[in-house]
């Protein structure tokens, strides 16, 4: 394969100059499936938008080497189109061999630059934003909030994988909801072969919301507290297995973000377990802390991560309101992942990287399954309602008592 270095040499429009067909390539899968779903025009500003966001995110506000990641994919990438490495190959070898090869079934001819990866993500991110919109999954309420969460516009607009195992999560959970038992393995196969952790996450859960039949009647606190139950059973029965790969990613984890694994607090018993991984997880939601950051970007991500937990805590209330027994399985859901993922990860731009996924995850399908279309209120104006009936139409008996009611004061007069 070519040395791909030359393209750095080409300057920073030149660099763009190469990227022009993939960003054409964008910008028309946004308009023509705009005009055929009818999505609201502001929407497909904020679509065109995120369409320009790798221009800007790679070698701008983040310099190339602030990903390392990406270039791996990208020079991965180029070897399976050029033939140098078999896509097969690339399927059954490391972690970035398998996305790269995921990432070359994309309809996109080159990956002339690093930009181009993030081109073909934003891609993926496009085709999940119009699915999700042609399955009538959004509210008003999620889909603003899919098109305006920076964490997801940020990693979905930058050359790394995890795009890919958003979309795997979500596809496989929309299919458990459509009862689709079969095919919504495939999916869970491909979120197994490039992100094994988020697979046993997920893949308990939808076993209980197929098996249980939750997609219908949701979880009541009886059951709850049961699966709770089982589950802290089972637990105790495995911790003498469970207990020593906690420890062991704990440490790996923590000195892959530099630190010294002697320093690692290691968990000694279950009980240690459940208590750290309550607490890990509720401030795995929520680091870093203002007072812990260490630079500008940290910051905002701090800023950020309090805007979430507001908007979320404001959703919780209002599905509470609506559905409690389907939001029960949601809350089962966030906690257990982010409560898995706080106890191993202590890098704060890891954590952010991680955790927006299954943020992404419980807030569309909280605001589907409870049907949250405000913030504030029950019930929206039928006109902010995406994808749903506008208003409960009234029986014919119901219609004429108020037409009559209506008719009375001028029969009167």
């Amino acid at each position: 394969m070519t040395d791909l270095d030359w393209i750095f040499d080409a300057g920073f429009f030149g660099m763009r100059f190469y990227d022009m067909p993939n960003l054409l390539l964008c910008l028309l899968f946004v308009f023509i499936n705009c005009r055929l779903m009818k999505v609201p025009r502001l929407a497909e500003i904020v679509l065109f938008g995120h369409c320009l966001l790798p221009m800007f995110l790679n070698g701008v506000v983040f310099s190339f080497s602030f990903m390392p990641d990406a270039f791996k994919y990208w020079h991965a990438f180029n070897a399976i189109r050029s033939g140098e490495l078999g896509f097969f190959d690339a399927l059954t070898g490391g972690n970035v061999e398998q996305a790269a090869a995921l990432f070359t079934l994309m309809p996109f001819p080159l990956a002339v630059t690093p930009l181009s990866i993030g081109f073909i993500n934003t891609f993926l991110y496009l085709v999940l934003f119009f699915w999700l919109f042609r399955k009538k999954v959004f509210t008003s309420l999620s889909m603003w909030f899919y098109l305006l969460y920076p964490s997801l516009a940020l990693y979905t607009g930058m050359g790394l994988r995890d795009n890919f195992i958003l979309v795997f999560m979500v596809v496989a959970i929309q299919w458990a909801r459509e009862g689709r038992w079969l095919v919504l393995w495939f999916p869970l196969v491909l979120l197994f072969t490039i992100k094994f952790q988020n697979f046993f996450v997920l893949a308990p859960l939808l076993l209980a919301y197929t098996w249980f039949g939750i997609r219908h009647g949701g979880v009541s606190l009886g059951r709850g507290a049961i699966t709770l139950s089982v589950g802290f059973i089972v637990f105790l029965i495995a911790a003498p297995i469970a207990l020593p790969l906690v420890n062991y990613y704990r440490a790996a984890m923590f000195a892959e973000d530099g630190g010294d694994p002697s320093q690692v607090v290691l968990i000694n018993g279950p009980s240690e377990f459940i208590l750290e991984g309550i607490t890990s997880g509720l401030y795995f939601f929520m680091k870093p802390f203002p007072w812990e950051t260490s630079n500008f970007f940290q910051l905002i991500q701090s800023f950020e991560n309090i805007a979430i937990v507001v908007v979320t805590f404001l959703i919780i209330r209002v599905a509470w309101r609506r559905a409690p027994r389907k939001l029960n399985f949601w809350l089962l859901f966030i906690i257990f992942a982010l409560s898995i993922y706080g106890l191993v990860v202590f890098n704060y731009g890891t954590a952010a990287r991680y955790r927006y996924p299954f943020i992404t995850i419980f807030v569309l399908f909280v605001c589907s399954d409870c049907d949250v279309r405000s913030l504030f209120r029950p019930f929206a104006p039928a006109h902010w309602r995406i994808g749903r009936a506008s208003q409960p139409q009234l029986a014919p008996s119901a219609i004429r008592s108020v037409e009559k009611e209506t008719k009375a004061p001028d029969a009167i007069s």
